[in-house]
């Protein structure tokens, strides 16, 4: 009879462990770990200054802010010194989604009920080629144009929906501006497109 500590709860034998990391790949798995490390401080820093975000408990920080992280969904736009060098503050952030028509159809019904911040599942996030703005994050409105103005570099091609919240935050006649320059033309919800 083999001893237990070889079977997990269930009674199944566990896998052989894995086996030892190089010093490359540890190398990468702490450059990996550092940066997601300095950008969920940058974006919870950020939301800390923002009054919509200031409520909310650490535990929703899991779905705010690490999910889109982790999934690649956040852009961090670095204010710079007058020598060009990145200041440690984040001058503003954008989170966003790329989802399939199940998700942007669940993204559409939380806009209409009022929900925000929006609530995704970690597989979501990145689930299709839909984009959606879903907030940014900034501490004056000029700030928040700039970051959207940038985003387009972001998302390539195809059509941007805003969501309503992040619309409110920005220059509204840059936001024509980007909607009239779009090549699909489309319309976002709440009649914001880019």
């Amino acid at each position: 009879m083999e001893p237990s500590l070889f079977k997990n709860g269930d009674g199944q034998r566990l896998p052989p462990p894995a086996p030892p990391l190089s010093d490359e790949q540890k190398r990468q798995i702490a450059a990996f770990r550092e940066h997601v490390y300095g950008s969920l401080g940058r974006v919870v820093l950020a939301m800390a200054a923002t009054p919509r975000y200031r409520h909310h408990s650490l535990a929703d920080l899991q779905s705010l802010a690490l999910e889109p992280l982790l999934a690649g969904r956040v852009a961090i736009a670095m204010a710079t010194e007058k020598d060009g060098e990145p200041t440690a503050a984040a001058a503003g952030v954008a989170i966003w989604a790329s989802v399939s028509e199940e998700v942007d159809a669940k993204i559409r019904e939380q806009i209409k009920t009022g929900v925000f911040p929006l609530r995704l599942k970690a597989q979501e996030w990145a689930s299709g080629d839909k984009h959606w703005l879903l907030d940014v994050i900034a501490p004056t409105q000029k700030l928040a144009s700039l970051v959207v103005a940038n985003f387009r570099q972001v998302v390539k091609g195809g059509e941007l929906r805003i969501h309503p919240m992040a619309a409110r935050m920005v220059d509204k006649d840059m936001l024509e501006r980007m909607a009239a320059a779009s090549a699909s033309g489309g319309r976002g919800e709440g009649g914001r497109g880019a």
